[in-house]
């Protein structure tokens, strides 16, 4: 990046990110092509012109830092920000930066350079070799939107290949243009040519891939197969499963007929045809313009950028080894002229520049091995090596599959030993196969990585409380990103002005360069200094209603997403921040209105004194709610991380510990695989328990509520604490007799009780006293406690003391969050206290921690007192031994994994099962059977949850029973008398309580 003593050109590029998928390809070619020329690149990326999201809008405020004198150059790629917008407004937002020189890339922008792709020249390859290679002449086209121009050349490009094929173009085998690039639609255009057409297309081609996986979808719903029946082509070589929704997995088709999703990918979906869209290449020659045009060196007007026509599955093809395509189920030629030196040139090509690592001669060296295939062991040796030495270097093993295949055509066409090579070959595929599936399953948990990482990153940003620790974040988790430099300015009284807040660059610190405010679009106040071409992303930081400044990231390995995802913390983190600069400043001016008084009314001391008190009884108010604010948003952070993990694993492991029953159920006591079996079982069992904590702490646990004497509990567990803590330890129980009930579990508040005498008795390794107590309390306005938000009223508390070896300040200010204990390695989860602090806060209640080293620990709990007139809601009580039945249950499951083994379960003990996978569709199905006896549904689904479903059933149904599961607890009421099994659950517990309910009803 440039000042004047540097003669380095500075490219912008203008694009909707995040920079992942098309978008990714597309920066990361004007990249390239910027760095290969000497020029550095500041990708300025944020969400489309005119977006319909008013605070996404707020993001742009990152293209009005773009002006003359700090960007030479500037590429705009059109159609990634100008879907909401007409040619007139695109125009007139590329005039903004005038004289900037622009080259545009999609779409024509004015006079300045265009960079386009052959839309044209693609489809018209793409639809004559579903002509010439395969013989169709029926083929229908999917078209794109009419906004959208490279679609209506694709259209042209797909008459063109028709037209000199001799073939017509029928109206009827053309859909309608599409609004939108929307999957479903394309779908939804095909089924009705399908269902109205009197002789199906034997092909389509479609103006992108998602289109043309709407298309796959409408030729399976119509009973025809892909390619088999219906050849199917797309183009672009992409499909964008973020933006579309696409579904991994397509659900069986319920009795009305419709899925969640109306397009699916899984593993039976045909490996598309399709076009590449050449958007590297197209970004990289964009930038090569953008210097010409700095330069002031000529540059064309248009440039048209070839595409690559990629055969695959879908249209009947097979590839070949040489590029082309041959179709499938006949024998491939090899041209006659070709030599084993032609094969490992062609083994060179397939691996590409990477192959440089393999040693001379290698090609040939392979060649010869495998024309050889009668020792097989000297091939398949060098191959492992080869193989194991270009994935070190970074080529993928899906490179060496082509030129392997025309290898092995090539020894088949000259005579060697047939049953040798088919022999060799199925080795050969076997071990590539083998390094693919570590490829992916490597990726797999790369992803995994970056993902907890940036989560981490993330977290410990949000939480920051000051430009210091938002500082020490930053310079901490940047280099686990791979982020080599960041600079984080802040706006001053308008976003003309700015100062950094922070600069970080070559992974290290630079404080001296956070007191210069400058011009906005200066970008930096200072200069960045780089031997080679840098890139790096701009990005708005912005609040709910307020422009807080923008980061300027240098690019490093991690995925373009990174940049989003920072910009998003540390737009919380400055808002975050500001707020607590309020009320420090609040703080501030009443300190300075206190020093006031007393200086002006020095003669006035009693009231002074008495205005001073006040004064500080209001600050030491402030600091206790900046203390508890801050120690529940952090709790907050945690919960939503612990809660929404243990949300899933619920429905998990219903789906694990139900089929692991089922199993065991089957198998007899010696069968040699009931051992692992109930491994799983166990296993799921403690992942249960698990999540039974975790839920615990987020306040999300089922819980039943009722009376609860606590004096009678403490009693009733007094052997058992005693076991618990050991002989060397005194119990003491102080437990008046005047002690009112309490509302709480009654089972949750032994575990309160179990959890806190085993960390008390961790805390006395040689012996002392633990001391339990309880009496009635009131709790004011005032309390300093742990939780926030807890009313004042009656409570009763529970005290638990011990003459233990106590804690210093800073392990009692983590000691009830997840995960954190002072055990050693293999002593203790971390989840006790934690478990304590989210049983107490569901339940409405208060905790506080007393204690110091060497003089032991007192933990306070206070509980709601219990409402003489409130009765605890039914709970559910399964029965030992539940009969079978044979009634029809109608299961409302919107996980499909727990539907499908519930299903089973029901099945098994005779009752007639149908399936919803939400309240909506469930309720269409009451409307059509009139012979449902039970309800089983989830208590949250989209599209109408298990309350409001019962509700209306009831209307239509009186008397109809229902039986509620759920994995946690929600907004969700239900009435008194309702039944609740908690996930996940056993079979008997499932089958005890269905009986229970059509037996007796409930």
């Amino acid at each position: 990046m440039g000042d004047s003593e540097t003669v380095r050109p500075t490219i912008g590029m203008i694009t909707a990110g995040p920079l992942i998928e098309l978008a990714g390809e597309q920066w990361q070619g004007v990249s390239d092509g910027a760095a290969a020329n000497d020029c550095d690149l500041i990708c300025f990326v944020d969400t489309e012109l005119a977006h319909p999201d008013r605070h996404k809008r707020q993001a742009n405020a990152v293209y009005d830092l773009i002006a003359p004198g700090r960007i030479d150059a500037l590429v705009i790629w059109t159609t990634r920000i100008s879907p909401q917008i007409g040619e007139a407004a695109m125009r007139e937002f590329a005039d903004r930066y005038a004289p900037i020189p622009i080259v545009s890339v999609e779409a024509h922008l004015a006079d300045w350079p265009t960079v386009l792709m052959d839309n044209r020249g693609g489809m018209d390859q793409a639809v004559s070799h579903l002509i010439e290679v395969h013989g169709h002449r029926r083929i229908g086209f999917v078209r794109g939107p009419l906004a959208h121009v490279g679609a209506q050349d694709r259209f042209q490009g797909y008459v063109d290949a028709l037209t000199r094929h001799g073939l017509p173009v029928e109206p009827r085998l053309v859909t309608a243009p599409a609004p939108s690039w929307d999957p479903a639609a394309a779908a939804d255009a095909v089924a009705t040519m399908l269902d109205e057409a009197a002789e199906a297309p034997d092909a389509f081609a479609a103006a992108n891939d998602e289109f043309a996986l709407g298309v796959v979808t409408a030729v399976q719903e119509a009973g025809l197969r892909t390619p088999e029946d219906v050849a199917v082509v797309g183009y672009d070589n992409h499909t964008c499963i973020r933006s579309n929704d696409l579904g991994y997995q397509a659900p069986a088709l319920p009795a009305s007929g419709r899925v969640q999703r109306r397009v699916n990918i899984d593993a039976g979906t045909p490996a598309l045809t399709t076009v590449r869209a050449p958007f590297h290449e197209m970004g990289r020659r964009a930038a090569e313009l953008a210097r010409a045009l700095v330069m002031g060196e000529p540059a064309p007007p248009l440039e048209i950028i070839s595409t690559e026509l990629v055969v695959r599955r879908s249209c009947g093809c097979i590839p070949s080894g040489d590029g082309v395509s041959a179709p499938a189920y006949e024998r491939l030629a090899v041209p006659e002229h070709d030599t084993a030196e032609a094969v490992a040139a062609n083994l060179r090509q397939g691996l590409g520049a990477k192959s440089a690592v393999l040693p001379d001669g290698w090609a040939e060296r392979l060649t010869g091995l495998f024309l050889d295939a009668g020792r097989p062991e000297g091939f398949l040796a060098v191959f492992a090596e080869y193989l194991r030495d270009s994935a070190r270097a970074g080529c993928t093993a899906q490179s060496w599959w082509a030129p392997l295949f025309y290898l092995r055509r090539f020894a088949l066409a000259r005579g060697t030993d047939e049953r040798a090579i088919e022999d060799l070959w199925l080795r050969v595929q076997l071990m590539v196969a083998d390094v693919v599936e570590r490829e992916r399953t490597f990726e797999y948990l790369l992803r995994e990585r970056q993902d907890q990482t940036m989560r981490e990153a993330g977290q410990r940003l949000i939480v920051s409380r000051d430009v210091a620790e938002l500082t020490d974040a930053l310079v901490a988790e940047l280099p686990r990103l791979g982020i080599p430099g960041c600079h984080v300015m802040t706006f001053e009284s308008t976003d003309e002005w700015a100062r950094p807040l922070m600069s970080y660059e070559n992974c290290e610190l630079r404080p001296e360069r956070t007191t210069l405010s400058f011009r906005s679009t200066q970008l930096t106040p200072h200069r960045i200094d780089r031997p080679e071409p840098g890139s790096f992303v701009a990005a708005a930081l912005f609040g709910i209603e307020e422009q807080l400044g923008f980061a300027l990231f240098e690019v490093g390995s991690m995925p373009g997403w990174v940049y989003e995802a920072i910009q998003q913390q540390l737009s919380s983190a400055l808002r975050g921040i500001r707020m607590l600069e309020r009320e420090r400043q609040a703080l501030h001016e009443a300190e300075q209105a206190r020093r006031s008084l007393e200086l002006a009314h020095a003669e006035l001391e009693d009231r002074v004194r008495e205005r001073t008190a006040a004064l500080v009884d209001e600050i030491a108010e402030r600091e206790r709610l900046e203390t508890q604010l801050r120690h529940a948003q952090k709790m907050e952070a945690i919960g939503r991380l612990t809660g929404g993990i243990a949300h899933d694993f619920n429905n998990i492991l219903t789906v694990i510990n139900g089929n692991s029953e089922a199993f065991l159920r089957r198998c007899s006591p010696d069968d040699p695989r009931r051992p692992e079996i109930e491994d799983i079982r166990h296993a799921g069992e403690r992942a249960a328990n698990l999540t039974h904590q975790l839920l615990a702490f987020t306040r999300q646990q089922v819980l039943n509520p009722e009376r609860v004497d606590l004096n009678t509990t403490i009693t009733k567990v007094r052997a058992m604490l005693t076991t618990l803590i050991g002989e060397d330890v005194e119990l003491i129980l102080d437990l008046p007799a005047h002690v009112s009930p309490v509302w709480a579990d009654a089972g949750q508040l032994e575990q309160i009780l179990f959890n806190l005498a085993a960390n008390a008795r961790e805390a006395m390794p040689g012996g002392g006293v633990l001391r339990i107590g309880t009496d009635n309390v009131f709790l004011d306005a005032c309390h300093a406690g742990r939780i926030a938000d807890v009313g004042p009223g009656d409570y009763v508390v529970l005290i638990v003391s011990d003459t233990g070896t106590g804690m210093d300040e800073s392990v009692q200010a983590q000691i009830f969050e997840p995960y954190f204990t002072t055990k050693p390695v293999g002593k203790g989860t971390g989840l006790g206290l934690a478990t304590v602090f989210g049983i107490v806060q569901q339940s409405g209640g208060q905790i506080d921690l007393t204690s110091s080293p060497g003089t032991g620990t007192t933990v306070s709990v206070y509980l709601p007192r219990a409402r003489m007139s409130t009765a605890p809601l039914p709970c559910a009580t399964p029965q030992a031994s539940p009969d079978r039945g044979s009634e029809t249950i109608l299961l409302v499951e919107d996980d499909s994994q727990v539907r499908a083994m519930t299903r089973r379960l029901l099945e098994r003990s005779g009752y007639a099962v149908i399936e919803a996978r939400n309240g909506l569709q469930a309720l269409k199905l009451v409307d059509t059977h009139d012979d449902i006896d039970l309800i089983v549904t989830d208590v949250v689904m989209p599209k109408r949850g298990g309350p409001e479903l019962a509700a209306t059933v009831q209307r239509i149904r009186p008397g109809l029973a229902v039986l509620y599961v759920s994995g946690y607890t929600t907004d969700e009421k239900l009435d008194d008398a309702a039944v609740l099994l908690a996930k996940p659950y056993a079979e008997a517990d499932l089958l005890a309580l269905v009986r229970r309910l059509l037996g007796q009803g409930c």
